[in-house]
Parts: structure tokens; sequence; C-alpha cells
């Protein structure tokens, strides 16, 4: 599964894992248009801890200062 997910993205074993693995957490580029679900990543790229997975799905800087935009003020 994940050889075949590599062929179709173009990478292969020396190209960057985490890329790889926060494009399908994240949804990004053409290989995840959409965001998959991290435990599915996790069985994909062959990770026993769901923890080594979870990396990927950490929010950046910038995820925290839009999730920061959208509270509202007026409480």
């Amino acid at each position: 599964m994940v050889t075949a997910l590599g062929a179709a993205a173009e990478v292969g074993p020396a190209d960057d894992g985490e890329s790889f693995g926060t494009d399908l957490v994240r949804g990004h580029g053409d290989l995840a248009p959409a965001p998959v679900d991290v435990v599915l990543v996790a069985e994909l790229m062959g990770h026993a801890d769901l923890n080594t997975t979870r990396r990927y799905a950490l929010p950046s800087e910038t995820d925290k200062a839009a999730a920061l935009d959208v509270l509202t003020t007026d409480r």
C-alpha cells in the first residue's frame, strides 16, 4: 500500500517521510487534497505507535494564529 502511494506521489524511500506524513494528515498537495485521518496515516506509514505519527498533526504557529483569529471577543 505505501509503495503504491509512494509511486503515485513519485516519492521513494530516500524522500522525506515527514513531508509525506504531513501532506496526508493536513491534506496538502496532489497526494491528499483533503486531510486523511491520523490513525489511517499511521497504518499506511507502518507506525506501531500513534505518537510517532502524531507529530505530523501538531499545529504550526500559523495554525495557532489562525485559530486565535476566529475566536470571538464579544462575550
